[in-house]
């Protein structure tokens, strides 16, 4: 993959992957992290074009990148400390580390009611949820990214909707009651 290439499907995807990876964590910082550091891995394997030729589907594959960041993340999480910046300078890459995505969030407070219900659902049905709901992801995409059938992927999605409904309508009884 080209230069330009690359820059064009980081401009095309970084807001989605942000979004996706800060739902999944704890802070704003660390989500930025992540987001940056899972583009510098994607970069580095699609220098090799053996590596890259082998890819059918780069936004799947980046999605699958960013799901085993997110689990090495939370398997690692104390031994973990992200150098990013001194990543990017041995490579001699300068990726923003801002995004427009961040304002949005910070000042969403629905955003942040979302995230609190979707953490408390099964974290298989909040991927599928993130990925269709809020990245805009089809069916096929997903299934792509999990490696389920269309069919499965489908299924998924319906009991991860009706998991968080169950968990929206019970907080907001909790919060009528309470």
């Amino acid at each position: 993959m080209l230069q330009q290439e690359f820059a064009q499907f980081y401009k095309d995807n970084i807001d989605k992957a942000f979004r996706f990876i800060y739902l999944r964590v704890d802070s704003l910082e660390t989500a930025q992290d992540l987001t940056s550091l899972v583009f510098l891995k994607f970069y580095e394997f699609l220098k090799d074009k053996n590596k890259e030729k082998k890819i059918k589907d780069k936004k799947a594959f980046l999605y699958r990148m960013v799901r085993n960041l997110l689990t090495d993340f939370y398997r690692n999480k104390e031994k973990m400390t992200l150098s990013l910046n001194k990543l990017l300078e041995e490579k001699g890459l300068d990726f923003p580390l801002s995004f427009d995505t961040q304002n949005k969030i910070e000042t969403n407070w629905e955003m942040e009611r979302i995230k609190k219900s979707l953490n408390e659902i099964n974290p298989l049905y909040k991927e599928v949820i993130i990925f269709h709901y809020i990245n805009d992801l089809s069916i096929k995409e997903i299934a792509s990214i999990l490696g389920k059938t269309e069919n499965n992927t489908r299924v998924l999605l319906h009991r991860a909707l009706e998991s968080l409904k169950t968990r929206i309508n019970t907080d907001k009884n909790t919060d009528k009651h309470g």
